[in-house]
């Protein structure tokens, strides 16, 4: 496969310049001190940082994707989620800044004892944003009242765009296979070499971009761990990986297909339910605070984090190993507030 082709052609895709880059790649010796003398020496990449809307992997994705909508015209975007999606509110931020109406269409999740009366911070936001926001009880209603807007906005002559869940469009893909270019000039730079890479792995779209990045800047021999944040979601996020890596290599005119038998996502730390907090993961956000001054978020990152360190802990991982935890942001909005 010629690589150069590929690169080049990754260049000719318009992209919006929002975010902050390169995002911090930083060494977490303290974290290691507290995890034990067989721990691997761990490195984190600060997608917190990326600066735009309160930072996360998202707006990466979304840099590519609004520069397409704004191309095609487009007037109003809708997007759907929960009710702390991180996606909602980038996208809500990215409407203000261009002047393009925002319509979220959110589905209420189960809140942990005590906060069933609180709002979230990202729908504060959102609404100080002026998006408009719809709130419903259930992913398939969340499903009809999405596709009901679109079609009477559709109707009344507004071009509307609707973005999938979690911005899971070719497209955006291409955010995380240069966000990858980005990693493999910092592991250059820094003289670093990495075998394992952990983060949260939900839609699909940053994982799809990591493996097709990781091909394409040699950094092929990076195991890439997805965790999950919901329970049995393993094989509906392995197959979303599998066709974004086609659709999106289809767009680079690119070879995927061997890419499929090293999709890696683990459920089994996701506890009860999306939005629910665990045990292990309230206590992995605990420890990064406290050793590193690192601020996770409970629905995501404090989950990816808490399997990160259960595979220390259980020896599969040891101080041979280089790892590098790729946290994808949202700490502040995924509070609650009066």
């Amino acid at each position: 496969m010629n690589f150069e082709k590929v690169i080049e052609n990754l260049k000719t895709f318009p992209r919006l310049n929002l975010g902050l880059y390169p995002t911090p790649l930083e060494e977490m010796p303290r974290l290691r001190e507290k995890l034990g003398k067989n721990c691997p020496r761990l490195f984190i990449k600060r997608d917190d940082f990326t600066g735009f809307g309160f930072g996360g992997n998202k707006i990466r994705k979304l840099e590519f994707l609004f520069a397409k909508l704004l191309d095609d015209g487009i007037e109003t975007v809708i997007t759907t989620g929960g009710e702390r999606s991180n996606h909602a509110r980038l996208t809500a931020f990215v409407c203000a800044k261009l002047g393009l109406n925002c319509v979220l269409v959110l589905d209420r999740k189960p809140r942990p004892i005590g906060m069933e009366n609180l709002k979230t911070a990202a729908a504060f936001l959102e609404n100080l944003l002026g998006a408009e926001v719809h709130l419903v009880d259930s992913i398939s209603a969340r499903k009809a009242q999405a596709a009901k807007i679109f079609e009477n906005l559709k109707q009344s002559g507004v071009k509307v765009y609707e973005i999938p869940l979690g911005g899971a469009t070719a497209i955006s893909t291409l955010g995380f296979v240069l966000a990858m270019r980005e990693l493999a000039e910092q592991i250059k730079e820094q003289k670093l070499e990495f075998d394992h890479l952990f983060f949260s792995s939900s839609t699909g779209g940053t994982h799809a971009g990591m493996q097709l990045g990781a091909k394409l800047y040699g950094l092929e021999k990076l195991k890439i761990i997805g965790i999950s944040p919901e329970p049995n979601a393993g094989t509906e996020i392995v197959s979303e990986i599998e066709r974004l890596l086609k659709e999106t290599g289809e767009l680079l005119k690119m070879k995927t297909n061997e890419m499929c038998s090293k999709i890696q996502v683990f459920d089994e730390y996701a506890g009860k339910g999306y939005c629910l907090e665990t045990a292990e993961a309230t206590e992995a956000f605990k420890i990064l605070a406290k050793t590193e001054a690192v601020l996770l978020d409970s629905v995501y990152t404090a989950k990816a984090m808490a399997g990160l360190i259960d595979w220390i802990q259980k020896g599969k991982l040891n101080e041979k190993n280089n790892v590098l935890f790729w946290h994808t942001g949202g700490p502040l909005t995924q509070f609650y507030v009066p």
